[in-house]
């Protein structure tokens, strides 16, 4: 899949100054260019550790149909990887429960994350974030899953799967 994509050093804490922006001049820049956006936008994020502080990249992206010869963002082939994903249906202010989840079905399964972390965004609602459906990705080495998750009493299956 070729995207159009912007890169970015930053921090958890400083990810709210592209929110609605960077997608925006991104989808800009295809209609400028004549080009199709073929799909949803995605955040993917490389070194990122959960910590607030921790400098890591971040590139926004969505998929285009077309060439583009001239512009201020790059474009490259997303390859398709392997991830652990769930779904998120609601405000992203509650998405570290989500990742929280695919974190456990990853530890349950003894998988190693690759580092890389992807989101797509299928729907974006900012004036009713319930509305939002969010698409989590991590990605994983994949040996076989190695345990089947039992749950105790009242424990809940993470809701997380695999994809490739």
């Amino acid at each position: 899949m070729t995207v159009l994509y912007s890169t970015h050093r930053t921090t958890l804490g400083q990810l709210n100054q592209y929110v609605g922006t960077v997608v925006k001049e991104l989808y800009a820049e295809a209609v400028l260019n004549g080009i199709l956006v073929s799909g949803p936008a995605y955040w993917m994020y490389y070194g990122m550790d959960g910590q607030p502080e921790t400098v890591f990249t971040l590139e926004i992206a969505v998929p285009i149909q077309g060439k583009i010869t001239a512009s201020k963002f790059a474009t490259k082939e997303l390859p398709a990887f392997k991830a652990a994903s769930h779904v998120h249906e609601n405000g992203w202010t509650k998405m570290p429960a989500t990742y929280a989840q695919i974190m456990q079905f990853i530890a349950i399964n003894n998988l190693r994350m690759t580092g890389e972390f992807r989101e797509i965004y299928w729907n974006i609602d900012f004036e009713n974030p319930e509305n939002n459906l969010t698409e989590v990705q991590i990605g994983v080495f994949i040996n076989g899953l190695q345990n089947a998750f039992q749950p105790e009493s009242g424990e809940k299956k993470p809701k997380a799967v695999l994809t490739y």
